[in-house]
C-alpha cells in the first residue's frame, strides 16, 4: 500500500479514496470557504483528539458551519486508520469542512456542511533534524490576515510566508501581525525561554494552539510556568532558546533565527517535551 490512505469517509460513509468527488461549485473549492485539523496517532489512538474537536467546533459556530452532522470522532478516525492498514506505528489524519454548495454571498449559515477525513503514513523527523533543529525567517512581506484564529482552509498565505523562508535558506517562517508584533510560524505555535523564563508570543491573529495547550501543562507539571505576552522580532531575537510546535512533529528545537544562532538550543529539553507528550496516549 502507498503511504497515501486508500480509504477516505466522505459526508457520512466510508469510500475509496478515488471514487471521492468535489464539486466544482462546493465554497470550498471555489473560495476556500471551510476548515482543516491535522492530527497525530499513535498505534491507532489520536493524539490530542478532545482539544482537535473543541477548535474545530468552536470555529464552525463562528463561521456558521453547523455542527449537527459531525460524527462521532471517537469511532469514525480509529476505523479509518484501520481501514487504511495505519492501525500501529505513526500516521497523519486529516479533517476538513466546508461549506458545501451554498449559494449567497457573503457567509450563509448551513446545517450541512460537507466533511472529509483522510489519513496517511506519517514519518516524524529523524532524530538528527531534531538535534540540530530548525533556522527560523520572518517573513515582512505581509501581515496575519484577520481569520488567522481559524484554521481555514484558505491558506495559502501561510504557504507563501513558508517558500519565502525556505527561499533564503531557512526552515519555517515567523507570521507578524499588522501592528508587527510576533504571532506564530507558519505551521506552529512558539515558544521560548529568556533568562530561565518561558513564554510564547500573544496576538489576537494567531490560532490557539494544540499542542501549546498540552505543552503548557506538561510544563506545569515540572514546575515551569510558560506566560503569554506581546512579543517583537526583537524580543524573539533575545530568546535563548525557542520551539516551534506542531501536533505532527510536536517539538522541534530552533537553532538560528534570521541567520543568528541561538545560545541554547536546548536539544534534550525538547526530547523530553516529545515523550511526555506522546506518554499521555
Amino acid at each position: 500500500m502507498s503511504e497515501s490512505g486508500s480509504v477516505a469517509w466522505a459526508d457520512g460513509a466510508f469510500s475509496s479514496l478515488d471514487a471521492c468527488r468535489i464539486s466544482p461549485l462546493d465554497r470550498g473549492f471555489q473560495y476556500g470557504d471551510g476548515l482543516f485539523e491535522t492530527l497525530r496517532a499513535e498505534n491507532g489512538r489520536i493524539l490530542f483528539l478532545s482539544e482537535h474537536v473543541e477548535r474545530l467546533m468552536h470555529s464552525m459556530a463562528a463561521l456558521r458551519l453547523g455542527a449537527g452532522s459531525c460524527p462521532d470522532w471517537k469511532s469514525v478516525l480509529p476505523e479509518l486508520l484501520e481501514r487504511n492498514g495505519l492501525g500501529e506505528g505513526t500516521a497523519a489524519v486529516k479533517i476538513m469542512v466546508t461549506r458545501g454548495t451554498c449559494e449567497g454571498m457573503g457567509v450563509p449559515a448551513t446545517d450541512s456542511p460537507s466533511i472529509f477525513m483522510i489519513c496517511r503514513l506519517y514519518h516524524p523527523p529523524t532524530e538528527r533534524s531534531y538535534s540540530e533543529g530548525w533556522r527560523l525567517a520572518v517573513f515582512r512581506n505581509s501581515c496575519a490576515p484577520p481569520l488567522a484564529m481559524h484554521k481555514s482552509l484558505n491558506y495559502l498565505f501561510y504557504l507563501t510566508a513558508r517558500q519565502a523562508a525556505l527561499d533564503t535558506g531557512a526552515d519555517e517562517a515567523v507570521i507578524l501581525d499588522a501592528s508587527g508584533a510576533v504571532t506564530e510560524t507558519a505551521a506552529g505555535s512558539l515558544l521560548c525561554c529568556t533568562n530561565g523564563r518561558w513564554w510564547s508570543p500573544f496576538s489576537r491573529y494567531q490560532l490557539p494552539g494544540v499542542t501549546l495547550h498540552a505543552v503548557r501543562k506538561v510544563m506545569g507539571q515540572m514546575g515551569c510556568e510558560i506566560q503569554s505576552r506581546e512579543t517583537s522580532p526583537a524580543d524573539l531575537s533575545k530568546a535563548e532558546t525557542i520551539y516551534v510546535l506542531n501536533s505532527l512533529m510536536l517539538v522541534m528545537p530552533v537553532r538560528s533565527l534570521e541567520g543568528a544562532p541561538l545560545r541554547q538550543p536546548a536539544p534534550d529539553h525538547a526530547r523530553l517535551l516529545r515523550q511526555k507528550l506522546l506518554s499521555r496516549f
